[in-house]
């Protein structure tokens, strides 16, 4: 009689192993993550000197020379970016004449200051009637970088201009 028993006990124990479990959730844990995205999220920013001095030429039909240099500086976020610097002037004017922002040119000269990719460059001389591009920045991808030139300035004046000193103001933008 022990055999029918034990032959219960086998069929009962193997219908168990047939009956799918209760799915239980599996133990989990949070992890709070952060991060930083590459770049110093700063600004795009321009310095330049705040006097310049140029001399006539001994033909007496010009006043060149240089200015202090310009520096941009571009330490904003993302890659690859781009800028455009610009310069302007108002007229140039003496006690008594005016000298027309026509006649004036300037000239980036040696730009430097190129760190990773893309393109770093002079537009020559631009005769500033109105606001001209005179450096340009493309494909910039490092995290910061300072471009620096020196600017030069002709101030072109008629044969017969009055003599005095003849004041203007040269502007320089980035965007």
């Amino acid at each position: 009689m022990r055999k029918p028993i034990l032959a219960a006990t086998i069929v009962a124990a193997a219908a168990g192993l047939a009956v799918p479990a209760v799915a239980h959730a599996a133990p989990s844990a949070n992890t709070d993550v952060t991060f930083v995205v590459a770049g110093q999220g700063g600004d795009l920013s321009i310095t330049a000197g705040p006097l310049g001095t140029i001399v006539p030429n001994v033909a007496g039909t010009a006043a060149t020379g240089a200015l202090p240099p310009v520096s941009v500086s571009d330490n904003r976020n993302g890659s690859p970016r781009a800028w455009t610097t610009t310069a302007s002037s108002t007229d140039f004017v003496s006690d008594d004449q005016t000298i027309p922002k026509s006649a004036v040119t300037y000239t980036a000269n040696a730009v430097v200051g190129k760190v990773g990719g893309g393109t770093l460059a002079s537009t020559g001389a631009q005769t500033l009637d109105g606001p001209k591009a005179v450096v340009n920045r493309s494909g910039l991808t490092w995290p910061l970088e300072v471009a620096t030139w020196s600017p030069s300035l002709n101030v072109a004046y008629p044969g017969g201009a009055s003599i005095g000193t003849y004041s203007g103001t040269i502007t320089v933008s980035v965007a």
